[in-house]
């Protein structure tokens, strides 16, 4: 393998692992939520009514992946399924008061978590490297579904 993709795919992952062990501990620490909960909260917050077809294509998992997301975050009283009249074969998602109160201070939160991310860049190079960050996910074929980049309203999953 060469070496410069071999020290790319360290770093990328590195990156993404300590992020994600952050967000594990604050998140667990603070609201008992895991970051894929909160991020699901978030989406449904944004998007009130979406389906799990939908947050699926989202989250790039299988339905039955999500499926189990969901199924937690109704146990524990954070969202809420109704049937639409207009068609009893698939469920809207809803967020209940409590899941309302658990994504307060979510947005700042990852704001937090992400700028700590980027905080030894200058905007230049911040700049530099969404550059270079979609030169190479421009590579691939993008699959159905898949995340959009930080305009969309899908970017913080």
């Amino acid at each position: 393998m060469n070496k410069n993709v071999e020290s790319i795919n360290h770093l990328l992952r590195q990156l993404m692992l300590e992020q994600q062990r952050i967000m594990t501990a604050d998140l667990n620490a603070d609201s008992g939520l895991t970051p894929q909960q909160a991020r699901a909260l978030s989406v449904i917050h944004r998007h009130p009514g979406i389906i799990q077809r939908e947050l699926a294509d989202t989250f790039q998992r299988r339905s039955a992946s999500i499926s189990n997301l969901l199924q937690i975050l109704q146990r524990d009283g954070y969202i809420t399924r109704k049937v639409p009249t207009e068609s009893e074969r698939t469920k809207q998602i809803y967020l209940t008061p409590k899941g309302q109160a658990a994504i307060a201070g979510f947005d700042a939160y990852y704001d937090t978590v992400e700028s700590r991310m980027v905080k030894n860049l200058s905007p230049v190079e911040q700049q530099t490297l969404i550059g270079l960050l979609e030169k190479m996910v421009g590579s691939y074929d993008p699959p159905a579904g898949a995340l959009q980049t930080a305009g969309s309203a899908t970017a913080k999953v």
